[in-house]
Parts: C-alpha cells; sequence; structure tokens
C-alpha cells in the first residue's frame, strides 16, 4: 500500500509540474498580440533590389511577434505595392513618400486617387542610380543616354516614374529614346545587372541607399560607372515639389567611384491598407521600430537611415494610418 501511495504522489507531481509547463508556455504565448487575420502579405521590391532584404527581416519580425501569424513577401514595385493595397492582394507595402502622395491625389502613375493606402512611417533616403559600365566609353553624361538600351527596373515600381521625371528636365521622355533608336526593358534588378554585364543593355536604372546589390554583384567582372545628374537640374525638381530631391552617391560606393556622384533622391516608406485594424497597425508599427537591431545585424547600411527621429518625414499626419499616429503620439513625435 505504502509503495502505491508513493507512486501516486509522484505521478500527481509530475502532473503538477507539466500542468505548471503548459500554464508557462500560454503565458509566453497570451504575451504575444494576437493578429485578426492569420495571414499577412507584404508587398516588397523585386529580387536583387533594396527593399526584398528589408522585407525579409519584417517578415521575421513579425512572425515572431504576433501569435500564430504567418506572413509572406510579393515582389512588387512602389507604385505596384500602392494599387495592390488598393484592391487588397496585400495589406502593407514599401513604397515611395513621391508615389503616395501621387496615389491619394490620382496623379502621376494613378489614373484615379487610391483610397486605402495609409501612412505608417519613413524609413530612409534612396538614391537613384544611372549607370553604365566603363568599357561604355561613348557613355558619360546623361544626353548621352538617348540612343542607348535602357533598363528601368520593374515596371510597375516608382523608380521608372521618377526617371521620367528627372528627364523632363532634360527634355528627354520615352519618344525622345524611341526615335533615337533607344529602347527600354524593365525587369528585376538581378535581371537588369546581368543583362547590363552581358551588354543585352548600355544603361540601367534603380534605386540603392545607396549602392544597389545586384550592381556590386557584377562590378567584380564589370566595373561601374555612375551618371551624375546635373545640379541645375537638381535645382529644378526639387522646387516642383514633387517628392524627389537630390544627394550625392558617396565615393567608393563601387570600385571604380572615386568622387561623389550628384542624383535625384526618393523616400522609401512603409503603407498599411486603412482598413486594417488600429490596434493591429499600432503592434506592426510598434514592433517595427522596436527591432531596429535585427534590421542593423542584416542590412547595416540601410538600417543606419532606420530612425523613429524621421519617421514622419515627407509625410503629411493626417495620412497616417490611426494605428500608426497612435504609436507616434506614444513615443512622442506626434502631439
Amino acid at each position: 500500500m505504502k509503495k502505491y501511495m508513493g507512486f501516486l504522489l509522484i505521478v500527481l507531481s509530475f502532473a503538477l509540474v507539466a500542468c505548471g509547463s503548459s500554464d508557462e508556455t500560454s503565458g509566453d504565448s497570451s504575451d504575444q498580440p494576437s493578429a485578426p487575420d492569420k495571414f499577412l502579405k507584404i508587398g516588397s521590391g523585386p529580387m536583387g533590389s533594396g527593399w526584398y532584404p528589408i522585407t525579409t527581416v519584417m517578415l521575421d519580425v513579425y512572425m515572431d511577434g504576433f501569435s500564430g501569424l504567418n506572413v509572406s513577401q510579393v515582389e512588387g514595385g512602389s507604385t505596384a505595392n500602392l494599387k495592390s493595397l488598393e484592391v487588397g492582394d496585400i495589406q502593407l507595402g514599401l513604397n515611395y513618400t513621391s508615389d503616395f502622395t501621387a496615389a491619394l491625389d490620382g496623379s502621376g502613375g494613378f489614373d484615379e486617387p487610391l483610397s486605402q493606402p495609409a501612412a505608417v512611417g519613413a524609413l530612409y533616403p534612396v538614391y537613384q542610380t544611372i549607370a553604365t559600365t566603363t568599357d561604355h566609353e561613348d557613355i558619360n553624361k546623361i544626353e548621352d543616354i538617348v540612343d542607348q538600351h535602357i533598363f528601368l527596373g520593374p515596371k510597375g515600381g516608382g523608380g521608372p516614374v521618377a526617371f521620367w521625371n528627372m528627364m523632363a528636365e532634360y527634355g528627354i521622355n520615352e519618344e525622345t529614346i524611341n526615335e533615337a533608336g533607344g529602347e527600354i526593358s524593365y525587369g528585376n534588378y538581378s535581371d537588369g545587372a546581368s543583362m547590363l554585364k552581358d551588354n543585352n543593355v548600355d544603361v540601367f536604372v534603380g534605386g540603392g541607399a545607396p549602392f544597389i546589390p545586384a550592381l556590386q554583384e557584377i562590378e567584380i567582372t564589370k566595373p561601374i560607372k555612375v551618371l551624375p545628374i546635373d545640379e541645375d537640374k537638381l535645382k529644378s525638381i526639387e522646387e516642383k515639389g514633387i517628392g524627389i530631391s537630390s544627394g550625392d552617391i558617396p565615393a567608393d560606393t563601387y570600385k571604380d567611384l572615386s568622387e561623389p556622384v550628384p542624383t535625384y533622391t526618393m523616400v522609401t516608406m512603409m503603407t498599411a491598407r486603412k482598413d486594417l485594424d488600429e490596434e493591429y497597425v499600432y503592434n506592426m508599427t510598434k514592433m517595427f521600430w522596436d527591432n531596429i537591431p535585427a534590421f542593423e545585424d542584416q542590412i547595416p547600411g540601410r538600417a543606419a537611415h532606420f530612425t523613429v527621429d524621421t519617421a514622419l518625414d515627407g509625410i503629411d499626419p493626417e495620412s497616417l494610418h490611426p494605428g500608426a499616429e497612435k504609436y507616434y503620439k506614444e513615443v512622442g513625435e506626434l502631439e
């Protein structure tokens, strides 16, 4: 009988420990906020772009931060992501502040105003790069690209829109290029860089912060030459107030870049669907800014610019999602 009672006490002890462990586990899980849906799709950039690794980190941050949330990233571009947000194909996305403003106004690459995109926060400046390879000795300035085969990145991206805005300052448009015997191609950055390396295109256009990973990969065998934008053209486009500014691509961004190169810039921002739950977007905003070390570990060059102090740069506070607005008021960035 004593042996039976002893055995029973041991069994009860194990049961209590197991219950305690279960309670602790469920307690940890309950500390995680829940999402109103089990799936989150994030609109990214094309493979080889600077946006793709950003959304890769976001994927991990949100899957670790929310209870039972499955997150995936979708290749896209600035204008494409905004249009995907409008129809609900994605719930969160990266885009340029200039395209966000155009989307709300129904201007630029948008036939009519969009009602669903809402701002979450500005992330970092993107340096637009117009590059060729050093073996193209006849391409040294913007005017030289008119009769060349030009790669413009993803067709649904904000890069092509900004490029044509910038080229308008030179009196260059797509018709000008076609008439001169030039050609335009679109695609992801990795494909475009490979085409440049193989001389299937002559000029590569894309955005980086400041470097473009796909260009750095090919410069091992094909050194890169970046074309400067004239200062008077940069000043003119800034004065138009369309969300395009200017900056210098630093020397040594690419191996043969011995001096800074002036170019046009845009700001990458994060945007959500307006109809997403307020607390959900509040938690997404908070998790993003609370996990900057994760971004610094994976993408130090870009994450160096990620700061909540500049999260509202170029963003009208009235365009913020209520959840993001709640967060910025909480941290003192909004009154």
